[in-house]
């Protein structure tokens, strides 16, 4: 059984802390230690063997830097996504278009996550239902609001902006990346690219199973209580 180490939080850990950390890694090394915390965004290392996890978890609470250790097969997998081209804001759903104009209809109750991020290449759109059970997905390059008139007249960011924002207010108990929490925050946004960047698609995907994670075990505790 391999693990990850999560972070309790998505504030970085000093990068000393994993250098003398990773020292007495086989998986890791303190060169290491730089490209994981420009990628620190919930997940510190994957698929790590579990005394090695255990001691590098050991190094880092010497350290007040506090890591849950997590069985591989524990952490939320994502679904293969399903891509969408466009977008209406119903009374009691969302509803999406494929290419094709093949509708699905999903309702606000059971909007899980929403997530935006600028990956160097375009910007991402990511919705999770229910506890990952189905994700769509498109970007701002081939989204299309022709079945929302009431964004014409805006620049293409100024309708994610929008969007995202009028998701939030239909669905507020969804789960916010924090591309997506950065557009909800109420700042003046000119070019949404600048606000929703990530250094890697993968430290976008990696804070979505985090953000998803720790959702699961917060409705875990709940049920118990």
């Amino acid at each position: 059984m391999t693990y990850a180490l999560l972070q309790t939080s998505l504030t970085p850990p000093p990068i000393e802390a994993l250098q003398r950390a990773f020292r007495s890694s086989d998986s890791l090394s303190a060169a290491d230690a730089i490209f994981v915390v420009d990628d620190a965004f919930g997940i510190l290392a994957r698929d790590l063997p579990g005394d090695e996890a255990q001691h590098i978890a050991a190094s880092l609470a010497n350290e007040n830097v506090a890591v849950e250790l997590v069985a591989e097969g524990d952490l939320p997998r994502l679904p293969d996504a399903e891509v969408f081209a466009s977008v209406q804001m119903r009374e009691d759903c969302i509803r999406l278009f494929n290419a094709r104009e093949d509708v699905t209809d999903i309702p606000y109750k059971g909007l899980r996550l929403l997530g935006v991020g600028y990956d160097r290449e375009d910007v991402r759109f990511e919705i999770i239902f229910g506890d990952a059970v189905l994700r769509f997905h498109t970007t701002l390059n081939n989204l299309h609001f022709h079945h929302s008139p009431e964004f014409n007249g805006r620049s293409p960011g100024e309708k994610l902006l929008l969007l995202v924002r009028r998701i939030r207010q239909l669905a507020p108990h969804i789960i916010l990346n924090r591309g997506a929490a950065t557009l909800c925050s109420g700042a003046p946004v000119e070019h949404v690219e600048d606000f929703v960047s990530y250094p890697r698609t993968s430290a976008f995907f990696e804070e979505i199973i985090w953000l998803l994670w720790h959702a699961r075990k917060a409705d875990t505790e709940t049920s118990q209580d």
